[in-house]
């Protein structure tokens, strides 16, 4: 075999680039070396040269775009976070301005109109936050899905009532239409709710007055164990254009027209539910015309339950507002431990729970709340929230010391995890170290305040 046919045998065997272009050197050389070969030797020449240039300026051309895309990135986040916080730093400095004339009733509404735009704002800080670091998880394929049994009933009566204020006080219908004949599925109830919330606020957003907006939901069974859940949201909104359309997935990407106005949003939404989905075997579909309006729809294979836990039966039959003023347990006060390091985290859920009608005791770290408990009598605590992350000892530590000790109690008080950490990680270890429900911060209260609600009716449990 001549050195022409070894050069293309090589080619063709598909070998490393760097293996490849030694070994071609060398017969290149070897052929350069040979005046008779001077042709063969300029044709292999430029074979070789042209694909590494190629390369060269792909890679270069990769580089680049990475690197604008981290640019407009930073620049789009900047401007993102930036911008409420320049809001809310101004909303307290008029507070505290005004902190003394609050007497007066105007200065008491404006103060009032003050305090509502804060909390509005750190909450969409907030959740700016919870998207990028769940879209930077998702990218990296590590996804955090929590499969439990959920009451379909339950979990969309949540997003209307999570919408509906939203919707109707913009002057627009909301309507959610239910064809389901199995209630119960395995799915992650977090995540899905996530998704229909960033349809359905997208909805309202580009929905005029006069407008409806209706959310479909239904069921295909596909064997015995699974069954298709179709999620379909459509509005008579302002629409979107076709080129829109086919990059809507797009991290940032926001279209700009006359009709969008002044609505504006981080562009995470909709590149955030569409993973969400892929990451649960699904898939989001998108239909919309400049005008008339959108729809989406969102088609999730899920597991069939096989049973409810009792916790989703209580809170899908339990009626009225949770964690209302009443005595719970007809008259016995519920009594916490709480375990928390942070003196303003301490200090705002002590207010919060005592003026529900609840009793606190607090604990500075772990170890002083396992004193605390097992100094107690049994029964005289009816649940513990527990901080993660404190000094002198962790919570988890602080779980299973207390789990560990021989006392009627121990094994069976609900401890809540209340923490920071919320990688599916730290869930995993909150709940090896024995704990029960897990709650993130910032927490929300009415989440904290229904499941403390169902806690007040066991108050016989210990005695």
């Amino acid at each position: 075999m001549n050195k022409e046919s070894k050069i293309i045998r090589m080619i063709l065997s598909g070998l490393s680039v760097t293996s490849f272009s030694i070994s071609a050197g060398v017969y290149i050389w070897q052929l350069y070396k040979t005046a008779s070969n001077m042709p063969v030797f300029i044709m292999l020449s430029v074979f070789l040269i042209l694909p590494a240039i190629m390369i060269s300026r792909q890679n270069s051309r990769t580089a680049a775009e990475k690197a604008k895309a981290q640019s407009e990135f930073l620049s789009n986040m900047s401007h993102e976070i930036r911008t409420p916080l320049n809001g809310l730093i101004g909303l307290n400095h008029m507070m505290m301005l005004n902190i003394d004339k609050v007497e007066q009733a105007q200065q008491k509404e404006q103060v009032k109109d003050w305090i509502q735009k804060s909390y509005g704002t750190a909450n969409y800080l907030l959740a700016l936050v919870n998207d990028v670091l769940d879209v930077s998880k998702l990218q990296a394929g590590k996804v955090d899905l929590v499969m439990e049994p959920v009451m379909l009933e339950t979990m969309l009566d949540a997003v209307w009532s999570m919408q509906h204020d939203n919707i109707v006080n913009r002057g627009v219908g909301f309507t959610i239409k239910k064809e389901i004949s199995i209630p119960c599925i395995e799915t992650d109830e977090t995540r899905i709710k996530q998704v229909l919330m960033n349809i359905v606020g997208n909805a309202a957003k580009f929905t005029p007055a006069g407008g409806q907006i209706t959310l479909s939901v239904s069921q295909r069974r596909i064997d015995k164990s699974r069954v298709e859940m179709r999620y379909c949201c459509e509005d008579t909104g302002i629409g979107m254009s076709e080129e829109f359309v086919e990059k809507i997935f797009e991290l940032f990407s926001q279209e700009q027209n006359t009709l969008s106005g002044e609505v504006k949003g981080t562009g995470l939404g909709m590149p955030l539910s569409r993973l969400i989905v892929e990451s649960m075997g699904g898939k989001i579909l998108v239909e919309s015309k400049v005008g008339q309006g959108s729809i989406f729809t969102v088609v999730i294979p899920s597991a069939i339950a096989e049973g409810t836990p009792d916790y989703r039966k209580q809170m899908s039959r339990s009626s009225g507002c949770p964690g209302t003023k009443k005595k719970p347990g007809g008259g016995k006060r519920i009594r916490i431990l709480l375990a928390e390091d942070n003196e303003l985290n301490w200090e705002i859920l002590l207010e919060i729970l005592t003026e529900r009608g609840f009793q606190v005791v607090h604990a500075e770290n772990g170890q002083q709340a396992v004193r605390i408990f097992k100094e107690s009598t049994p029964g005289e605590f009816d649940i513990i929230l527990m901080d993660m992350q404190m000094p002198v000892m962790d919570g988890c530590s602080a779980s299973k010391k207390i789990r560990e000790l021989d006392r009627p109690d121990a094994k069976t008080i609900p401890i809540f995890a209340c923490t920071a950490n919320t990688f599916k990680e730290d869930r995993d270890r909150a709940m090896e170290s024995g704990m029960d429900e897990f709650l993130s911060k910032p927490i929300d209260v009415n989440i904290l305040l229904e499941k403390l609600s169902f806690i007040s009716g066991k108050e016989d449990s210990y005695t």
